[in-house]
Parts: C-alpha cells; sequence; structure tokens
C-alpha cells in the first residue's frame, strides 16, 4: 500500500508541478490554507446568515484540532523529507507531520458542510435548486483541487489525502446535520 502511495504520489507531483498546472496548484493551496475561510467572516454581518456563519466555524475549528490530534499521533514524515529527488514547490515548506492533511480535512469539511445545507435548502425551495446544488458542486470540486494540490506540491502522499479528505468530509457532514436539526423549519440558513 506504501509503495502504491509513493507511485500515485510520483505520478502526480511530475505530471502537474510546471507550467499553468504549478501556478494552478499554488493558488489552490493558498486557497486551502485558510485563507477560503474568510469567505465566513460576511456572513456573521447579517442576521439572517450568522447561525450558518457560527455553524460552520465550529466544524473548522473540531476539525483543526482533531487534524491536529492525529498528526502527532500518526507522525508521517512528509514526501519531500523521505522520498529521493522530490522538493516540496511551496513558499514555506510545512515542518509539521504530513497525515492527515489539513488543507484537505478543512477543505471537505468546509464543502460538505455548504453542500449538505444548500441541498438540503435546495429540496425546500424548487425556485433555487440549480443555483444551490451548482455551489455545491462547485465547493466540493475546489475542495478537491485543494487537495490534490498537496500531493503536486510535494508535501504530502496521497494516503495523507484521502485521510484528510475522508474526516473533513464526516465533520462537515455532521456539523451540517447539527445545523440543520437546531434550524428553525423557516430559517433561510
Amino acid at each position: 500500500m506504501i509503495e502504491l502511495d509513493i507511485r500515485v504520489f510520483r505520478h502526480l507531483h511530475e505530471t502537474f508541478s510546471d507550467g499553468g498546472w504549478l501556478a494552478l496548484m499554488c493558488v489552490l493551496t493558498v486557497l486551502g490554507s485558510g485563507w477560503g475561510a474568510l469567505l465566513i467572516v460576511p456572513l456573521f454581518a447579517s442576521p439572517r446568515t450568522r447561525r450558518f456563519a457560527s455553524s460552520l466555524t465550529a466544524v473548522l475549528c473540531a476539525n483543526a484540532i482533531v487534524v491536529f490530534t492525529l498528526k502527532a499521533i500518526i507522525q508521517r514524515k512528509r514526501p519531500y523529507l523521505v522520498v529521493p529527488g522530490v522538493r516540496a514547490l511551496v513558499f514555506e515548506a510545512p515542518t509539521d507531520f504530513s497525515c492527515p492533511s489539513g488543507h484537505a480535512a478543512g477543505s471537505f469539511a468546509f464543502a460538505t458542510f455548504v453542500a449538505v445545507v444548500l441541498v438540503r435548502h435546495a429540496l425546500r425551495d424548487p425556485a433555487k435548486k440549480k443555483r444551490r446544488i451548482a455551489l455545491s458542486a462547485l465547493a466540493l470540486v475546489a475542495a478537491f483541487g485543494v487537495a490534490m494540490s498537496r500531493c503536486v506540491l510535494g508535501v504530502h502522499f496521497p494516503l495523507d489525502v484521502l485521510a484528510g479528505a475522508l474526516l473533513g468530509a464526516a465533520l462537515g457532514a455532521l456539523g451540517a446535520r447539527w445545523h440543520l436539526r437546531k434550524m428553525p423549519s423557516s430559517a433561510g440558513h
């Protein structure tokens, strides 16, 4: 399994780490490093979206705690430290452990939470169904891009990314279910 993980890592790292792909991967990794969470800040301004923003923030905080704890337990070294000929293609190479990927976990927690809430509301409001489903799909595609960028940039193995994505998706889905359960049936978010 580890050998396959390294082979897939090498393929992604070597295939997508130059030219336009490299620029896109850098943008995605910056988005996944926490800057994407700034999208939540304006939601605190409106009473209509404040509870949504609070719930999503709680999910992201819980996700960060779980990722930090698992990294300390698993202690897997990053690919650029253990795979010969690989270097980190980021401005500042991370020095913490590799598994699970925090970028993948955070991105999937964010995207899954948003997607579950939007799809649930799409079922209640057919007039906005297409837009909400499209936004949900866009969020999940962006999360996938952030996750893959970490392999391309040499800082995570595919299994690190998969573990982070599964963890984040699970926490995002649980958080969304909790948020929706606590929501009055007539609320917009």
